[in-house]
């Protein structure tokens, strides 16, 4: 690979930027992906023992129950819509790893109020259609909750790791004995 002109910082964090944008952009794809099957078929599945998620959702739509719609999918993919518009702006930017990195994790954490507004109708026609809690009965959703609590704790490191060069930046350590 050729390159041309001095290696300054900025011109490393771009390909670091990059990258951890794209990963963010997958993890994103990866958790609506998750919420979305856990909504439309593998929560039905479990609901209802032995039937197929397109049988539960046309017996859910005969009983006037709502099945899913268009707003399900369109909450869930505003994730990965913001995650592609984040990929955009940090790439431009040129913005910090570390900035690109908690911005992606604040997006897996709104992941899950997310989750909970689109699938509260279904969850709520499957408990009214079949006389059972409108809760999860697959295990897609302990996932998007682990997911989003790592998020939250990968956020607060960022955080406290931020706090502590800045505050140790201000008493005179040297940023390269910081780094290190």
């Amino acid at each position: 690979m050729s390159h041309h002109g001095p290696v300054t910082p900025e011109s490393e964090t771009r390909p670091s930027t990059l990258v951890a944008a794209l990963a963010g952009v997958v993890a994103t794809v990866a958790y609506a992906s998750v919420a979305l099957l856990q909504i439309l078929v593998w929560n039905p599945e479990a609901a209802v023992p032995g039937s197929a998620a397109a049988d539960v959702w046309r017996a859910v739509g005969e009983a006037n129950q709502g099945p899913p719609n268009a707003f399900v999918v369109g909450v869930i993919a505003m994730g990965p819509l913001l995650a592609v518009v984040l990929l955009v702006v940090y790439t431009v930017t040129g913005s910090s790893v570390w900035n690109t990195v908690a911005g992606y994790l604040g997006l897996l954490v709104a992941g899950l109020p997310g989750y909970f507004v689109a699938s509260f109708g279904p969850g709520m026609g499957l408990a009214d259609t079949y006389g059972i809690s409108g809760g999860d009965f697959a295990p897609g959703g302990d996932v998007l909750f682990i997911v989003s609590t790592m998020s939250v704790i990968g956020l607060v490191a960022i955080f406290v790791g931020a706090a502590v060069r800045g505050r140790l930046g201000r008493i005179g350590v040297p940023r390269r004995e910081i780094v290190s």
